[in-house]
């Protein structure tokens, strides 16, 4: 197995998250990102396959875990959840302009 940009992006968005959801009171937000970003990684692995024609999936997930990302940022007192969120946010921020070809 190899692994590209794209893996590692998805994977250290599903880190963040975790260490986010584990740490955090209010636990909606970090648990969209889990959710967004573990249905992100089993996409690109190749355990699941979504295929919605009306829809754009790599669009939607990434900007679940932006919009996710920056709330926790905006929430968050400690250092470790400041540094996972600020993670969170420009991982998706990066793969929704990849997904809309701006980068």
């Amino acid at each position: 197995m190899h692994f590209n940009f794209g893996t590692a992006l998805i994977g250290t968005a599903l880190v963040a998250a975790i260490y986010l959801l584990l740490n955090k009171s209010d636990r909606m937000f970090p648990t969209i990102a889990v959710i967004a970003s573990g249905v992100e990684l089993l996409l690109v692995l190749g355990v699941m396959s979504l295929s919605l024609t009306k829809f754009r999936i790599d669009v939607i997930l990434p900007a679940l875990l932006v919009l996710s990302g920056a709330i926790c940022w905006s929430r968050s007192l400690e250092k470790g959840s400041i540094t996972a969120a600020t993670g969170l946010t420009l991982t998706g921020a990066i793969q929704l302009l990849l997904a809309l070809h701006i980068l």
